[in-house]
């Protein structure tokens, strides 16, 4: 099959983010399993993916760069969701028109079987090009509450168009049902099947004991401050415990509050920042406990990496995808509130038997993502959906 993954709607393709690194992943797998792959995304002109790709995909970098809307045609957008009027948005078709044009003079459309979408923009974009005669595949890679309630009534319509909508968790599918008027499919994200030798050894006994959280430091989405303070409540009682996290500073008042609260609360030894890591499993292999307190998520590729090095880990009960991967009482914690995050982790700080239990039973609950798994089901699907086509 020839195959362009399209991927439009991010800030960066060189940022260090789940969606990126799917992306990458799913070009590689397609060219390891014999297809021709386009990997298309616009950026400025020379930016490359941060994570590698296969020296056989065809990396194609629209290189618009961040597209300049023309003034009239925001206002015009902002007055319609201000009244909710359903009028044409100028603002996603300019985008859209731009987008294809460059597509078009770098990508023969001969050459492609099938588009693969990342998000909204790009579902503008090949519905376009496809005009009808190339089959379109759209994935959700966040909540459908983030992803696909946002979309005004026209952009539903539009999304609407595409063949089948790929969602990261079961419980998406009948939300999704609910707001599209199209097929739309589960089909999860990948996690890496540790071997028994990789694994983290939260059964020896040692001098420090580790929770650690990897993630964009925001107040949003990812919120560590709310595992931060959890902890903060505990540091003194667990002096052999610290908590270290990882991640982009992609919000810089809420690092500020944090390290104010750390400062505060002179727990600079017990509580640190690490900054971005490039090795994320390196670093999950010796910690005890995983902290993972989103709002919401689409699937959470660190709870899951997490996981298959046989980590518990605790989150929100309330938190999309978060509430699917990790089973309460089984493979780690879902707390209702702050009061019984901080209560759930020092349940697991105080009982290392319970930590390796959980970790074990997290380990195993992520053999059905495997890889082998998961990419015979896209297989499955890419077959089927082609198949409707003359």
């Amino acid at each position: 099959m020839r195959i362009a993954l399209l991927c439009f709607g991010i800030s960066s393709i060189a940022n260090i983010s789940g969606t990126e690194k799917v992306f990458v992943d799913m070009s590689n797998a397609f060219i390891q399993r014999g297809h021709i792959v386009y990997s298309v995304w616009n950026d400025e002109p020379g930016v490359q993916p941060y994570y590698p790709l296969d020296k056989g995909v065809r990396q194609v970098n629209l290189a618009i760069g961040k597209i300049q809307i023309p003034f009239l045609y925001k206002l015009q957008r902002e007055i319609c969701k201000g009244f909710h009027i359903h009028a044409v948005n100028r603002v996603d078709r300019y985008k859209a028109k731009l987008l294809c044009q460059a597509f078009l003079k770098r990508i023969n459309l001969n050459d492609i079987d099938i588009f693969i979408c990342y998000e909204f923009n790009s579902v503008m974009v090949a519905n376009r090009l496809s005009n009808g005669n190339i089959p379109v595949i759209a994935m959700v890679h966040n909540s459908i509450e983030n992803q696909i309630e946002t979309l005004t009534y026209l952009q539903r319509k539009e999304a609407s168009k595409v063949d089948v909508y790929q969602v990261l968790q079961p419980s998406f599918v009948e939300k999704a049902q609910k707001l599209l008027n199209t097929e739309v499919c589960y089909i999860p994200n990948i996690v890496p099947q540790m071997d028994l030798s990789k694994v983290a050894n939260i059964a020896l006994p040692k001098d420090v004991y580790k929770i650690v959280f990897i993630g964009r430091i925001n107040k949003v989405q990812k919120r560590p401050f709310l595992a931060i303070k959890a902890f903060g409540r505990l540091a003194r009682k667990f002096p052999n415990w610290k908590l270290f996290y990882y991640g982009p500073i992609t919000d810089e008042a809420y690092k500020k509050q944090i390290d104010s609260y750390v400062a505060k609360n002179m727990l600079q030894d017990q509580i640190q920042y690490k900054g971005v890591t490039s090795a994320p499993l390196d670093i999950l292999r010796h910690a005890d406990i995983f902290a993972f307190p989103s709002a919401y998520e689409g699937f959470g590729l660190a709870l899951g990496e997490a996981n298959s090095l046989g980590i518990p880990a605790i989150g929100f009960s309330y938190a999309a995808a978060v509430k699917d991967l990790i089973v309460d009482g089984v493979t780690g914690y879902l707390a209702q509130d702050q009061d019984q995050y901080s209560e759930k982790l020092e349940i697991l700080m105080k009982d290392q038997e319970l930590r390796v239990r959980m970790g074990k039973n997290a380990r195993e609950y992520m053999n059905q993502y495997s890889a082998e798994i998961i990419w015979e089901k896209w297989e499955s699907l890419l077959h089927r959906v082609i198949s409707r086509y003359p």
